[in-house]
């Protein structure tokens, strides 16, 4: 049997480097990277001392060429300005900006023709590196030699360039917001919202802000950026305001910017124009967000991402992109029951609340949270009542019926509306495990614990064993999970669409029916394999 092997053994010159890369925060799984190192084309650019080979050779004369650089042979100048040639120095400061500039001029022939190398290491799956790939955490390592490096991907286009110095090193990479120029940072508001893949789960009746920085030489190489809305979003801009630097931007807002423009636009959308100005400081500037309401998607229980870019308008033709983390949309299903859970019911009314701290917050028929320190003579007239029957959307005015699951093969119409009003949905609540449902309609002596439905909000990121991206979240994943007549409600899937219990009689689940439906569960898949083991035998025997 052959050994694993599970380690890269480095040698005294080289650095063990593991690189995570993510996309948006999303692990980029199964995806190939490399690393070159042109420390050597680094500090000669830097110095100045760039050799008569370099300068003499094809690749030089053709990025003279393509950049316009006039007739002085022994330099070239480059969109933003910056030249590079003998004698002509430069900061680390300004290296990054330079090196991005001579790949975008032709990708690697200068720099590999300076550096006197092109050649790549390629980074290995950590648990089988014979695989050049990333696993399923969107990690790889590899052994580098020291110096500044470029990491470039499969079909060797470059990423990011890093420097790799220690004996270990970790690279971090987001596809999404691979420029360090300009970048987003969520506000610190949404802490407590923060998932697992860099996402956030939010309500859709709040707004939320970015904070964008933009570094100050970000101005030489792009005269202008744009805040960008992909086609049909479910994100809409609210406002852009200067935090730092006024003197350095000129914004122009999108006058026509609308929830139905943006969602129906099947073209990406510009929100707003940042113009840059020469600058010797940093920009930062904050942008406010909501959720777009008007999208018929945002009306399901199905998982909802989005988000917005800050897309540059380079002199040389490129771009650079910073994008918002992901805004994730969830929900939770309530089903009325009775007798035990034996039978579906009806009937019950519910306010909305959650508790913090020591008070409780209400939400209202104002789309609002509202705060009172006791559940006792509530202005119910002010609170959005819950009945059986509707899906309620955070933000919207008014409920949706819930809609009929005609693609079942035993759908009756009749009966469908009629089990649809044991059924409460709700789409768009903020993260968070302090939420309950308050009745409000009973004649029996409950106290307020009874009365109270506890339930969580949350949503988290997963990658199934065949590589999907799949959601875990408080819809497919209950609380207080129905259970035994789940089956009877039209939208219930198992797994996909499930329903927290809501005793309207007090009574409690009935355990033995329980174990006997997961019993016969079981016992019927087992039963269906054996048949199908059966079926599959005598098919081979004939």
């Amino acid at each position: 049997m052959k050994n694993k092997v599970n380690a890269v053994t480095v040698s005294s010159n080289l650095t063990n480097v593991e690189l995570q890369v993510t996309n948006n925060g999303v692990p980029a799984i199964h995806s190939s990277y490399s690393a070159m190192n042109i420390e050597r084309a680094y500090q000669e650019i830097k110095d100045g001392k760039i050799s008569e080979k370099a300068i003499n050779s094809a690749a030089w004369i053709l990025a003279s060429q393509n950049t316009n650089s006039g007739s002085n042979k022994d330099t070239i100048t480059l969109s933003d300005g910056q030249k590079i040639g003998q004698g002509v120095t430069h900061t680390d400061e300004e290296m990054s900006a330079i090196i991005s500039d001579l790949i975008n001029v032709d990708n690697l022939s200068l720099i590999s023709e300076i550096n006197q190398s092109n050649t790549t290491v390629p980074f290995l799956n950590p648990e089988h590196v014979i695989y050049k790939f990333t696993n399923d955490k969107g990690i790889a390592r590899a052994a580098i030699e020291q110096g500044h490096t470029l990491i470039l991907d499969n079909d060797r286009k470059f990423i990011k360039l890093v420097k790799i110095q220690n004996n270990s090193e970790k690279v971090f990479i987001d596809l999404a917001n691979t420029d360090s120029e300009i970048y987003f940072k969520a506000d610190s508001k949404l802490n407590d919202l923060a998932t697992n893949f860099g996402q956030y789960v939010v309500g859709t009746n709040q707004k939320f802000s970015f904070n964008l920085s933009i570094s100050k030489t970000m101005w030489k190489q792009a005269g202008s950026i744009n805040l960008v809305l992909p086609p049909k979003s479910n994100l809409s801009f609210d406002s852009i305001k200067v935090l730092d630097n006024q003197d350095a931007v000129a914004i122009v807002t999108n006058p026509a910017l609308s929830d139905t423009l943006v969602y129906n636009s099947s073209e990406p959308v510009i929100a707003a124009s940042i113009s840059l100005n020469a600058t010797q400081e940093n920009i930062l500037l904050r942008v406010t967000v909501h959720v777009n309401l008007e999208g018929n998607n945002v009306s399901t229980n199905k998982p909802i991402t989005t988000s917005m870019q800050a897309i540059s308008v380079n002199k040389d033709g490129s771009s650079s992109t910073a994008s918002t983390p992901n805004l994730v949309i969830a929900g939770a299903n309530f089903a009325m029951t009775k007798e035990k859970t034996t039978h579906l019911a009806q009937g019950g009314t519910f306010l909305l609340a959650k508790a913090v701290g020591n008070y409780y917050e209400i939400y209202g028929k104002n789309q609002k949270w509202n705060k009172f320190e006791h559940l006792e003579n509530l202005p119910i007239s002010k609170c959005l009542v819950l009945e059986g029957g509707n899906r309620y959307i955070l933000g919207a005015k008014s409920p949706q019926s819930i809609p009929l699951d005609v693609s079942r093969f035993n759908f009756n119409e009749k009966k469908s509306e009629e089990i649809n009003k044991s059924v409460i949905q709700i789409i768009g609540l903020a993260q968070g495990n302090h939420y309950f449902l308050y009745r409000i309609n009973t004649n029996q002596q409950f106290t307020t614990s009874d009365r109270s439905f506890k339930f969580s909000i949350f949503s988290r990121s997963f990658f199934s064993p065949n590589n999907s991206l799949m959601v875990d979240n408080s819809i497919n994943h209950p609380t207080h999970p129905l259970i035994g007549i789940s089956g009877e409600i039209p939208d219930y899937n198992a797994g996909v669409n499930e329903y927290n219990n809501i005793s309207l009689d007090g009574s409690k689940q009935d355990q033995k029916n329980n174990s006997i439906y997961i019993f016969a569960a079981v016992s019927g898949v087992c039963v269906l394999a054996l048949i199908l083991s059966v079926v599959i035998a005598i098919q081979k025997w004939i």
